[in-house]
């Protein structure tokens, strides 16, 4: 069923819009957010033709099938808060999804993927921040999150996959965007609820990790976001960006 955006926006403050084809939702939200959309304004599209995730890496989505979609914050955070955003929204997906996952529980994989009780990447986050005279001007949260048919690649899982119940990708999005919105809101009052919330649903924490040419166990999340690692020869090292790896237990 095509996305309806009268029944996602029934308890938004600002109408979302629907886009056929685009080739990126954060595109498409940066160029309204620079012409002076406001805080809350989100961008959806059935299909994208250059999405983008972390690292550059492309997005691919089949038409009509899953949730790819943009918000727009702008809001009073302090250049160091700026990082946890895609902390936030990926704990505003995991939360959306968990009632759906029937057996098993989502969780969330350093710093922002999202991925299926059994490891597979269920969604992803690019964060794209604005600044001006070195403050935030405004950030594009970009969510895919992969509902319908189940991705190519082994790695990958679909929503669908996970639950014995019908999907409604309008009420999905509705629902995931007020929480994106209700996290954002959060991290502007204390970054201490967002923190607890993502630990609570960490996928990285206690694990086993690669992280370049780091491999040891992940302890801790500070809260700048960082991930505290502690590699096998007990040097601990403190990892601001990377794409991290979980690998089996020494001896196993």
């Amino acid at each position: 069923m095509p996305l309806d955006p009268l029944r996602i926006g029934e308890a938004l403050s600002v109408a979302p819009i629907v886009l056929q084809r685009t080739s990126s939702t954060n595109d498409a939200l940066r160029a309204l957010a620079l012409s002076g959309a406001p805080h809350g304004s989100v961008v959806l599209a059935e299909h994208q033709e250059a999405g983008r995730g972390r690292q550059g890496r492309s997005w691919q989505s089949p038409p009509g099938q899953d949730l790819l979609l943009s918000v727009l914050v702008r809001r009073p955070l302090a250049a160091p808060r700026v990082p946890l955003l895609c902390l936030a929204a990926a704990v505003a997906v995991a939360e959306t999804v968990a009632p759906w996952i029937d057996p098993g529980e989502p969780g969330i994989k350093w710093p922002n993927d999202v991925l299926a009780p059994d490891g597979r990447k269920l969604a992803g986050i690019l964060a794209q921040a604005e600044w001006e005279r070195g403050a935030l001007a405004f950030a594009v949260l970009g969510i895919g999150l992969n509902v319908g048919s189940p991705p190519p690649l082994p790695t990958a899982a679909a929503l669908s996959e996970l639950t014995p119940r019908a999907l409604d990708r309008s009420q999905l999005a509705g629902a995931l965007i007020q929480r994106v919105l209700a996290q954002v809101e959060d991290l502007v009052g204390g970054s201490g609820g967002v923190l607890q919330r993502w630990r609570s649903h960490s996928a990285t924490l206690g694990r086993r990790v690669r992280i370049g040419s780091i491999e040891g166990r992940a302890v801790s999340l500070d809260d700048d976001g960082a991930l505290r690692v502690i590699a096998d020869d007990g040097i601990e090292h403190r990892i601001r960006a990377g794409d991290v790896e979980m690998i089996a237990d020494l001896g196993r």
